[in-house]
């Protein structure tokens, strides 16, 4: 068997949602074994996210869980009283990264700091994932996606290019929550990293707001050397349509006219006698002048298929690409080629199709794998900590596990 690239790597993710649990998601899938510690009874919050299977509300049926939680194990704890303290340091013990999410300052009144813990465990790293740090005044302010993409600056670009002033919007999904927990991924494997040259253990604070802020370099350059605040995309400066879909036929399509002049969208449209006015060769014009560039090519479009205008496009040099829905991925030929979804049973389930690897290493392959079900892993973990069957029992009863 193919040894995968995190074999033999141990890791306790304490974590619940989504940015947490991605970080641990991605280790589990090339082979760590992670740990998840879920609450007795209710276990991760994001096992009551929809959408469901078959629209059936359940928490072994969330599609949210499924993903997130892909060949990790799962065991049910109670960290509220002291001996589910005493077995989480038991357990931290064993294991060579602590992923938690809790409160900052939480875990220092469960008597679980990071001083605590590296006395258990001289080589363990913990990394601390929340919304604004470890310290700082915003510290102890609860949040969402939506406030970490606020704070974090990314929204105030989101508008239509030909919209500058208009009202920001947040982009779809949980595009904070997922580059949180891709940072996280990346700075704990630098721990693992040092950690293996011989130094020890690593406390690593992890700031969704700084995580989005990370990734406008652009536009924190600007402002730093122009005073200049950008209020759409980057790319914007190369004039409407850019960041906007049109409809077509059979759904959407989007439009990247080129730097400069789109004269060549007035051949692709058979208006060639139109390539010299300013609405295609000058950006601002377009800009200044949107729905008046809409209604010479939205006709167009809208008269044919997403991917007979991408493939027509493509003969004039224009980067229109089609706007697939999820249906539309899963059918992809693209993505059929390279087998990037995968199919496994779940218990309560059945059959799962989801997305697989989202990186390829030649030599030691990502693994299918299903989620697991709440506290699915008590017997195999505890029992490797030496607690019984009839140990587990007692636990359960004084509301342990």
């Amino acid at each position: 068997m193919t040894e995968e690239a995190f074999s033999g790597l141990r890791i306790l993710d304490w974590t619940q949602g989504v940015a947490g649990p991605y970080c641990t998601k991605l280790f589990a899938d090339f082979g760590a074994e992670v740990i998840k510690v879920e609450k007795p009874g209710a276990g991760d919050a994001a096992r009551r996210m929809g959408p469901f299977s078959k629209d059936n509300p359940h928490p072994e049926k969330s599609g949210t869980f499924f993903y997130l939680n892909t060949n990790k194990k799962s065991i049910t704890l109670n960290l509220e009283n002291e001996t589910g303290v005493k077995i989480l340091k038991e357990l931290a013990s064993q294991v060579d990264v602590l992923t938690e999410d809790l409160m900052p300052g939480r875990m220092s009144e469960l008597s679980l700091s990071d001083d605590i813990l590296r006395k258990v465990n001289p080589r363990l790293i913990v990394t601390h994932i929340s919304y604004f740090g470890q310290s700082g005044p915003y510290r102890d302010y609860k949040a969402t996606n939506l406030t970490a993409y606020g704070l974090g600056g990314a929204m105030y670009t989101q508008r239509p290019s030909n919209k500058p002033t208009g009202r920001p919007v947040v982009e779809g999904g949980l595009q904070a929550e997922y580059a949180t927990g891709v940072l996280s991924f990346i700075a704990t494997i630098a721990a693992l990293i040092n950690q293996n040259g011989g130094h020890g253990g690593t406390c690593i604070d992890i700031s969704a707001m700084e995580c989005v802020a990370s990734t406008l370099a652009v536009h924190m350059g600007e402002y730093s050397y122009m005073g200049l605040s950008r209020r759409t995309n980057p790319w914007a400066i190369h004039g409407y349509p850019i960041g906007y879909s049109c409809p077509s036929r059979d759904g959407w399509v989007s439009l990247t006219p080129g730097i400069g002049g789109a004269t060549n969208i007035a051949s692709l449209i058979g208006r060639p006698e139109l390539k010299n006015d300013a609405l295609f060769t000058k950006p601002g014009a377009r800009m200044a002048e949107s729905e008046k560039f809409d209604a010479l090519i939205l006709p167009w479009l809208k008269e044919r298929g997403k991917w007979e205008i991408t493939k027509e496009a493509q003969k004039h040099r224009l980067g229109f690409t089609p706007v697939l829905s999820p249906g539309e991925l899963l059918k992809d030929e693209q993505l059929d080629a390279r087998e990037f979804f995968s199919e496994i049973d779940h218990p309560a389930m059945g059959k799962v199709t989801y997305p697989g690897a989202p990186v390829r290493l030649s030599e030691t392959p990502w693994r299918v794998g299903r989620a697991p079900l709440l506290g699915e892993h008590n017997e195999e973990v505890y029992g490797r900590l030496g607690y019984a069957n009839e140990d587990l029992v007692k636990l359960r009863e004084q509301g342990v596990v």
